[in-house]
């Protein structure tokens, strides 16, 4: 019978917010060498998984829809209209996720930067989200 894995609370693929303001969001995740989602990404060559630098931009629109436009407001993605990924993202680096906001109604457009620390370009990324939860702005 083989071992189950127990896994701990979601991915938390934020570890902070360097800027927030109307026109958007610029966050940071430290990639850790023991993160359990490395094991086995790529046994020889170690990278953050591109679907959780994705899911870092998800969570910097989540922080981005609470702040500005409400405590209740929740970032659902509807769309990927392109997805780039030209680096990868190696454990001990930082990777910095700098989102522009486009608000259209109860959507959002937004264009994803995502570069090390060092400078180098990894992913970018332009997606749709639509608003639910509390009033329509």
């Amino acid at each position: 019978m083989s071992e189950m894995r127990k896994f701990s609370a979601p991915l938390e693929a934020i570890d902070g917010i360097v800027r927030i303001n109307e026109s958007g969001i610029t966050a940071t995740k430290t990639v850790r060498t023991g993160d359990p989602y490395l094991e086995g990404h790529y046994p020889d060559f170690t990278i953050y998984p591109g679907v959780f630098i994705m899911e870092s931009v998800n969570q910097a629109v989540d922080a981005y829809a609470a702040r500005v436009l409400g405590t209740d407001r929740i970032a659902d993605l509807v769309t990927v209209m392109s997805a780039r990924f030209t680096s990868p993202v190696l454990p001990g680096d930082t990777l910095q996720v700098t989102c522009q906001v486009t608000v259209h109604g109860d959507d959002l457009g937004v264009e994803a930067n995502c570069r090390t620390a060092a400078g180098t370009a990894a992913a970018r990324l332009k997606l749709m989200y639509r608003i639910t939860g509390g009033d329509t702005r």
